[in-house]
C-alpha cells in the first residue's frame, strides 16, 4: 500500500496547458497531489 503522503505528479498535455491558463490566468506544467487527495477525486465517498 502506498504511503499517504506520497506525491503523484500529472503532466499536462499542451491542451490542457492551454485551459489552465486561461481559466486561471497561471502557467501550469503538471498537477501534484498527494495519494490520498487522488483517491479522493478518483473515488469520493458518498457522505451519509
Amino acid at each position: 500500500m502506498k504511503n499517504d503522503k506520497e506525491i503523484v505528479r500529472i503532466d499536462l498535455t499542451p491542451e490542457q496547458k492551454q485551459l489552465v491558463k486561461k481559466e486561471i490566468g497561471k502557467e501550469g506544467d503538471s498537477v501534484e497531489l498527494t495519494v490520498k487527495e487522488l483517491e479522493e477525486r478518483i473515488a469520493p465517498r458518498a457522505m451519509l
